[in-house]
Formats: C-alpha cells, structure tokens, sequence
C-alpha cells in the first residue's frame, strides 16, 4: 500500500510541495535544533555554538551561516526565526546567543545588528524554573537570556492590549515557583497543554505537547528542562511525525512525565537523546551498578515503526563512561537497531561536518541530507525508505 502511495505522490507532482523539516546540528556535546514548517516558519530549541579547540578537533560547523541561508526575512529585511525555545541554560544548550541571536528591542535593531546577522526571535519560550534556585551559576549567554526575559515580561506587564509585536512575545512555560510572574504578566504554558498557536498564528500543521517543567520539578538545573513532543501533519494524518526534546532531563523527571501520561503523549518517532546520550535518562545511578528503568524501557517501547534516536553529541566510543555514554547508546540500539541510532558528530567528516535532516512526508520522517534552502525535492528524486504503518514497538 505504501510503496503505491509513493508512486501517486510522485504523480500527482510532490515537486511542487514542501515538507516539513528538522534539522540537528553537529556542535558536540551540544543541542541546536531548527524545525522547519511547510509555509517556512521556523522552531530553534536550543542553541550552542562551538568553536573548535585544536588541531584534533572537528572543524566547528557554522550554524550562524545556516540559519541565515534557511530563515526567512521580515518586512524590515531582518532574519527572524518565529519561535526560539532554551530547554535549559546550560552552556551546553545555550552558547554564542548573543553573537546568534538579536536580544534588546526590535525597534533599536540597527545597522550594527543587521552587519552582524543578528537574528530577531518573534516569540520566546521561557522557563522560569530553570533559574530560580541557580542564579549565582549563570553564564554570560544564560545571563543574557534570562535579562531579554525579563525585558520581555516588562514589555507585556506595561501592554494595555498584551497583544505585542514581533520581537517582544514572550511565553512561560511549565510551573512558575515563588519568585516568577504570575498569569497576569504573561503568557503561561502549563504541562499537558497542546500549543497550536505560534507566534500569533494559529495551525493546524503542528502542535507541541508540553510535558514539563512542572511544579513537582526539583534538583538540578537540567532537571528542569522544557520537555516537548512536537506533532507534525502531513496529508491528512495529524501525527505523521512525533519528535521528542528534554533538553538535559535525568530519568526521575522522565518517569514522573510518564506517570503523568498517556500513551498518545508518549509515543514518537524521533527522539532527541536527553543529556547528549547520557546514561542519566536511563537510571539514577552509576551504569555499572543500575539497571535501565522499567519506565524509560516503556518509554521507548512507545516508539512507532522506523524511529530514529538521535545524539547530539561527540562520537560514540566504546568503553566511554560520560556522554555521549556507550551503555546508553547500546540501550537505544536494542529498541531502534543499529541504523536507528545517529550521531550528529558522524555526519560529513571532521572536515566538513554535515547537520542530521530529518523530513516529515506522508509516509512519516525520512533521514534525507540537507543540500540548502530553496531547492524542494520530490519523493521520486529523493532517496528513501518506504516506510510500513506506523504502530507503537514492543
């Protein structure tokens, strides 16, 4: 059935339509994650740029450079990216925003800014969680975030209308503690709510589910991570594509999500490795002495047919104990398989390092290669796997 609807998609013309995308960058032990919708509006979850540290090192990959290449440009002229999420401030998820991303004012943006490619980011997402307990441990980018938050938050706390333009949005997301505003100064994302409104237009193409931080979250820093599971439409099947972020959560935020869930909020297709493949996801304790939780093992049992784990960090070595972790890797393998588990750092070569690009097509997500903006392929010129009906794994 598959393999002829693949044929009458090329013969209807698929040429002339878009896909959805998703895009994982190679920036080590690092996330930076660009979703691309149909109509070009744009999702960055995270962002860490890296430099390169030596001669042994890959060559640094220029997500700068891609996200102008890819981004579309607002009525100014400006490159704008529609939603910009941190999971969490750890440099690892959050470095070189301020040399990325544009933080002040949109009507201050000036020529300086656009010189320099600064991105203005329309909506920000922002966990207040993910600070209150760690303020004294911020880096100069978290810094930088955490202050546009709160430039932000001021914007709509003096708004008479709280309709506010490209550039001041803002949403909270998850539970808020003591110290954070409250639902009168903007907008709150509680957990188990779908968004289907991004930057103040509605779809019905995709929707992210929000899973945490919640107000039973607690411990460290990236045990407050947003947790998300992205929906994408293609055709007239609502989830074609499920993909699962969690930024650096451990296993206890994980079961708790779980607990709290049921099996429609829990399935997937793509999953972002939390932690950059590290063993904390599947227990709390040393790999060597612990099994991997029951609950994660069910949590991946939830996988649908043809999923792929992705790992946003270095190479995957055998015998190595800290991230990305070879026993976690293992563990991923034996529910996706060998080529169901890719690594951000084994595409391209360290010469020329090549972004993990993922499309959304009727038939589900599609590893595909990125080869610029612009240019959309039909099925027929792509090299695919047909993929079977898409039901959760054992």
């Amino acid at each position: 059935m598959y393999i002829a609807a693949a044929v009458r998609m090329v013969a209807a013309g698929m040429a002339a339509t878009s896909d959805a995308t998703l895009t994982f960058f190679p920036v080590g032990n690092g996330d930076t994650s660009l979703i691309k919708l149909a109509d070009g509006a744009t999702l960055l979850i995270d962002l860490c740029r890296t430099a390169g540290g030596g001669d042994a090192d890959p060559a640094p990959y220029d997500v700068h450079g891609h996200l102008l290449r890819e981004l579309r440009r607002d009525e100014h002229g400006r490159p704008h990216v529609d939603v910009f999420i941190a999971t969490h401030p750890g440099p690892d998820h959050l470095r070189g925003i301020a040399e990325t991303l544009y933080l002040g004012a949109p009507g201050k943006y000036a020529r300086k800014h656009r010189d320099a490619g600064l991105v203005i980011v329309d909506e920000l997402w922002f966990a207040p969680r993910v600070f209150g307990p760690h303020e004294d441990e911020l880096s100069r980018d978290a810094e930088a975030f955490r202050k546009e938050a709160g430039r932000r938050i001021a914007r709509f706390r003096a708004s008479r209308t709280k309709r506010l333009a490209p550039g001041d949005r803002i949403r909270i997301i998850g539970g808020t503690g003591d110290a954070a505003p409250d639902r009168r100064t903007a907008r709150m994302v509680r957990p188990g709510t779908v968004v289907r409104s991004f930057n103040r237009m509605d779809r019905d193409d995709f929707a992210l589910l929000v899973h945490a931080p919640s107000q039973r979250t607690r411990g460290l820093r990236r045990d407050t991570s947003i947790v998300i599971q992205a929906r994408f439409r293609a055709g007239d099947d609502p989830r074609a594509g499920l993909a699962m972020f969690g930024g650096n959560a451990g296993c206890a935020i994980w079961e708790d999500l779980i607990d709290h869930s049921d099996d429609a909020a829990l399935a997937w297709d793509l999953l972002l490795a939390p932690g950059h493949c590290s063993w904390a996801f599947f227990s709390e304790g040393p790999w060597e002495d612990d099994e991997p939780s029951e609950k994660i093992q069910a949590l991946l049992g939830k996988r649908r047919d043809g999923a792929l784990v992705i790992a946003s960090s270095r190479r995957i070595v055998d015998g190595d104990d800290t991230p990305p972790h070879h026993a976690a890797a293992e563990r991923y393998r034996a529910h996706v398989g060998e080529d169901g588990l890719l690594c951000t750092a084994d595409e391209g070569t360290d010469q020329a390092p090549e972004p993990i690009y993922v499309r959304i097509t009727e038939l589900g997500p599609q590893k595909d290669r990125y080869t610029g903006s612009g240019e959309v392929r039909s099925s027929a010129a792509r090299e695919v796997t047909i993929m079977t009906p898409k039901t959760y794994g054992a």
